[in-house]
């Protein structure tokens, strides 16, 4: 049962969703909550209306055929209540000021729905088509936009895009680059500075900024750039936590959109850090703002969606709320979406640069295929790719875990830290993998599995990937035929 002030908030999304509305900047944003939590949304008129908008200047407000909220129809009070150090910048600047906040939100929010519904199948509506046209249209105007940032002109703006861009893998596939791009460049910034992002301008400059701080930590966490980073700026955020629970940037009140980023960016590197601790001082926000969680005003509702995300983030256990670092298209196996071996040393490295991860418990199973060599060479090919195709779909449903191809018909089972029973989850699945495998290929024998599982801290990971290298060959050796039903075997 959620209490009253969270209750509010999916009131306020399912009014907004009943309106319509699909000229909304952030229509997308409530139709993916919706989605999410099983609200019946039917994308047909959004869509509609994405076609039936026309596109105008490259480098004006219709560059998109979506639109984004008009900062001119908004009072400076307004703009200003969220920041209010920032009156001057806000009067001076205008829309552009606002523009900051809405920009990336718009952004994340459009790509994310519409590439949801491009990869997937076509229905009689042609949906998959019609999203797939839009999505192609409006990325490289996408790319430009991200492009600019690499400057490092704004550091608030451009590490708020890195944030909200960082938390979602769709987004990513499609700009990676250009996100370690700036990443990297505020990374090297942030190394003369113990780690922490200064302002470049007034009423900042030269001055260490919490909320731009924790958006460039939780930027480098998964993108893997800048990683040594990420450490001093935890331990440095940590010591800024106010006493009302939240953080806020200097000068400024304590800040709900901060708050959320900082205990984010804990909650998924920090086993010890409770990220319920501030739903308290969020509470005390958002009741302030009328139930509503304004901060200029045309974003509550995709804000108020992030806040429901993070509320049912946040009860769950560690090993659940690790966020795996994103793996970028060249280390991913097209064949059979998976990631390759060079993914590994992206996971590797990050566990050996956080103190929070390196020292936590981690599982690892070795798997191969008892016989592929002969079965591949008997039915070609061809079907030996769609069988690695099966397994390699069949292992991704282990939970709390990561699937790496290793090479050939070995593959690497990741567990998460602290989730502890990775021979427990593999039996069950090598148990119906002769099932599995009948139903693709009745005709054909099966293929049994065998894996060795080992343990260590999270840190020590390259060393425990070569003894289990190592260990996989006694268990072929002394395995080399095993019933369908595979075989495990655990190291002490």
């Amino acid at each position: 049962m959620l209490p009253p002030w969270l209750r509010h908030l999916e009131d306020f999304l399912d009014v907004e969703l009943a309106a319509g509305a699909p000229k909304s900047p952030f229509r997308p944003a409530v139709l993916r909550w919706a989605a999410s939590n099983g609200r019946a949304a039917d994308p047909i008129p959004l869509l509609a209306t994405l076609e039936a908008s026309r596109i105008g200047g490259l480098g004006g407000p219709r560059r998109y055929r979506w639109s984004f909220p008009v900062a001119e129809w908004i009072a400076v009070d307004d703009r200003v209540r969220w920041r209010p150090a920032e009156r001057e910048l806000a009067e001076r600047q205008g829309a552009a000021r606002a523009a900051r906040l809405w920009g990336p939100p718009v952004l994340v929010e459009h790509v994310e729905w519409l590439d949801g519904f491009a990869r997937g199948e076509d229905d009689p509506s042609r949906i998959a088509a019609r999203a797939r046209a839009l999505l192609v249209e409006a990325l490289p105007t996408v790319e430009d936009d991200v492009a600019q940032r690499v400057a490092g002109g704004d550091a608030w703006g451009d590490t708020f895009l890195l944030w909200a861009f960082a938390r979602h893998p769709r987004m990513l596939d499609h700009v990676s680059g250009l996100v370690s791009a700036i990443v990297a460049r505020y990374a090297a910034r942030a190394s003369r500075t113990g780690g922490l992002v200064h302002g470049r301008s007034y009423p900042y400059f030269d001055i260490p900024i919490p909320s731009a701080t924790a958006h460039l930590a939780a930027a480098a966490a998964r993108t893997g750039e800048g990683l040594d980073l990420v450490a001093p700026a935890v331990d440095w955020l940590r010591e800024e936590r106010r006493r009302d629970g939240g953080w806020g940037d200097p000068r400024q009140p304590t800040d709900l959109l901060t708050t959320l980023a900082v205990a984010e960016l804990f909650g998924q590197l920090d086993a010890s850090f409770e990220p319920a601790s501030v739903l308290e001082v969020i509470e005390t926000m958002v009741v302030e703002r009328g139930g509503r969680p304004e901060l200029i005003g045309p974003e509550w509702p995709w804000l108020a969606g992030e806040i429901l995300a993070f509320v049912a983030w946040s009860g769950r256990p560690f090993r659940e709320r690790f966020r795996w670092p994103h793996v970028p298209a060249w280390m991913t196996e097209p064949r059979f979406n998976v990631p390759r071996k060079e993914a590994f040393g992206v996971y590797a490295h990050m566990f050996e640069e956080l103190p929070g991860l390196a020292g936590l418990p981690v599982e690892f199973a070795f798997i191969d295929l008892a016989g592929f060599g002969k079965w591949n060479t008997d039915h070609g090919m061809e079907l030996g790719d769609e069988l690695l195709a099966l397994l390699v779909s069949h292992l991704q449903t282990i939970p709390d875990s990561r699937t790496i191809r290793d090479g050939g018909d070995e593959f690497l089972v990741l567990g998460a830290p602290l989730a502890d029973g990775l021979q427990l989850r593999l039996e069950p699945s090598f148990a119906q993998w002769p099932g599995v495998s009948q139903e693709r290929f009745p005709d054909l024998p099966v293929v049994p599995l065998r894996a060795v599982v080992g343990h260590g801290p999270a840190g020590t990971l390259r060393s425990l990937h070569e003894r289990l290298g190592k260990a996989i060959g006694d268990v072929k050796h002394e395995h080399p035929s095993p019933l369908p039903e595979g075989v495990i075997v655990q190291l002490p």
